[in-house]
């Protein structure tokens, strides 16, 4: 069997700087490590060699300087590695990047290519998906374990409000969750490196292939996301009272506002897609239904949420798509998007959405635009605003090709509702054959979706307790709110991945987060940026945390938790 690895070399975002003056990103002197998806890949792929015999080769596109990473994945084990480094590829987006990818490797004749989920620069999770559908594979992500059974790959992979178990068969691609394994040191006293790592140029591939005008989106500009919160110094008291006052108010007397569905459509037509999760298939609605309001075109949903958990939608139609296989259900996205011909299309970015739209933009070589918190329509284009190296930086960026697409993170887009009645067409979805679900593990109930809730508490590694951890998960169940988590304190399994806040889990919207013992990692502030308020607990003044919040009690967290586990409203 022959493994390769796909590998990134990407900046230290916590070292990454912005320059007001010229609205560009300032790399100078900033570190270069290997992605650390990417390294858990590279490790997965060596275990498996080790397992049953395999060959593993690490391909990375990137400057010259990127051999760092491939050395590393040497010294990891890996058995040879391909830089395809040439001045002719700079420039490329994600489309062209994994064009470039593809051509090469499709050489390599590969029975198995393994990712990271995403890079920690870009966070588009773009280039696995449409890496495989360039080579006719099948494609899984954010694997979080792979077992070899017999003739075919069992494999769990996590979702939003659980863990599917899910069979295949080789060959496919498969894009690892940070949950899949810890990699190992790279052996710094192996020999012979370099001999086992290659250039490859467009002259090799024989590719005449520019990056840059290849690329089908355009990066317009840039902008910084200033974190401008008061740190406000409170006492425990006040802290509580903080806390308390949300609980009492959350949605009270707030309403979703009633809107008026666009009957004009003399422009065309806007597309959205349905998937997992009704709030924010609501709010893409909503959303498009707007634009489309003041420009002219009517809106058409598609997806496989079940219709009357889409009430009050606001669309001209909805397409219920009656199936959960995701290649089947891309299939038939593609042929409506053929009829429907939209101006654009928006997707969910959640775990079914970033997928489909992945495979969709290579399929059709359209432009994609990933995680979007904005959206605008300006001289008949579709303006993109995606955040990047860990939300610090905002890019606003528009599509080459038509229709544009994006994907768009839940809890930017206010929630509308329409009165009208909705006009269904159901459509059954056939199994692609393509794999099987085993099971499917959920959440435990006493979870709520941390990006559900208007009031959320957060746990990190200062509350060390797991009796602790289990008081705030209790006081959150009791009141209808959701406790979420810091990435060390899922690593430790004291909580779900599905409850981890940050730029490794989910990014949170909340009314209030209550930061509970949480030092306040730019990785996990950087999934509260668009949080209302932030409470910080925290007895470390020097955390920095107490920089990044709206309220800040220097008090106990142990203290906090057994206040609010006593306390009844």
């Amino acid at each position: 069997m022959k493994i390769i690895v796909l590998a990134k070399q990407v900046p230290d975002v916590n070292q990454i700087k912005f320059d007001p003056a010229t609205g560009r990103i300032i790399r100078d002197n900033v570190p270069l490590n290997m992605n650390s998806f990417d390294r858990r890949a590279v490790e997965e792929g060596i275990r498996i060699k080790e397992k049953m015999g395999a060959e593993v080769e690490v391909i990375s596109m990137g400057p010259p300087q990127a051999r760092a990473i491939l050395e590393e994945a040497i010294r990891m084990g890996a058995d040879r590695a391909f830089l395809i480094s040439d001045r002719k590829f700079g420039g490329s987006d994600t489309w062209a990047t994994s064009f470039i990818l593809s051509k090469f490797i499709s050489s390599r004749k590969p029975d198995l290519i393994l990712a990271g989920r995403y890079s920690l620069d870009g966070e588009t999770s773009q280039v696995p998906p449409e890496t495989a559908k360039m080579l006719n594979m099948r494609f899984f992500s954010a694997i979080s374990k792979i077992d070899f059974v017999q003739d075919h790959v069992e494999m769990e992979q996590d979702f939003e409000d659980g863990i599917r178990h899910i069979s295949s068969r080789l060959p496919m691609v498969i894009s690892v969750s940070e949950k899949i394994n810890r990699a190992r040191k790279a052996d710094e006293n192996m020999q012979n490196v370099e001999e086992r790592i290659f250039t490859i140029d467009s002259k090799l591939m024989n590719l005449d292939f520019d990056g840059s005008k290849g690329s089908l989106t355009v990066v317009e500009g840039t902008q910084e996301v200033r974190r401008e919160r008061k740190g406000e110094k409170v006492d425990m008291e006040k802290a509580l009272e903080i806390l308390y006052s949300h609980l009492k108010n959350r949605n009270s007397g707030i309403k979703a506002e009633i809107t008026e569905i666009n009957s004009d459509g003399s422009k065309g037509t806007l597309m959205g897609i349905a998937f997992l999760d009704p709030e924010v298939s609501m709010e893409i609605s909503a959303k498009l239904n707007d634009m489309g309001r003041e420009n002219g075109f009517n809106v058409i949903m598609a997806g496989n949420i079940p219709p009357e958990k889409l009430k009050g939608m606001a669309a001209n139609k909805y397409y219920y798509l009656d199936g959960s296989d995701i290649f089947s259900l891309e299939q038939k996205i593609v042929e409506l998007m053929d009829r429907i011909k939209p101006e654009f299309i928006l997707f969910p970015s959640n775990s079914t959405g970033r997928d489909v739209a992945g495979m969709i933009a290579a399929e059709k070589s359209l432009g994609l635009t990933a995680d979007c918190v904005d959206v605008s329509y300006e001289n008949k284009r579709l303006i993109q605003f995606k955040p990047a190296f860990g939300g610090g930086i905002v890019a606003r960026i528009s599509s080459r090709t038509k229709p544009e697409m994006a994907t768009v993170r839940p809890g930017m887009f206010a929630k509308k509702i329409s009165n009208s009645s909705l006009d269904v067409e159901t459509i059954r979805i056939e199994d692609s054959g393509e794999y099987k679900v085993l099971k499917t593990d959920l959440v435990e109930s006493k979870f709520m979706p941390v990006n559900k809730a208007a009031v959320v508490l957060g746990i990190g590694r200062g509350v060390k307790n797991r009796a602790d951890i289990e008081k705030v998960v209790k006081f959150c169940e009791e009141n209808h709110i959701a406790a979420g988590a810091s990435r060390p304190v899922v690593d430790m399994r004291m909580m779900p991945r599905q409850t981890q806040i940050g730029i490794t889990g989910t990014s949170i919207s909340p009314d209030l987060y209550v930061a509970i013992g949480v030092a306040g990692m730019d990785y996990h502030m950087a999934g509260l940026r668009y949080a209302k308020t932030i409470l910080a607990i925290n007895n470390n003044p020097e955390a920095p945390i107490n920089h990044l919040a709206d309220y800040v009690c220097n008090g106990d967290a142990v203290e906090f938790i057994n206040r609010i586990s006593t306390h009844h409203q």
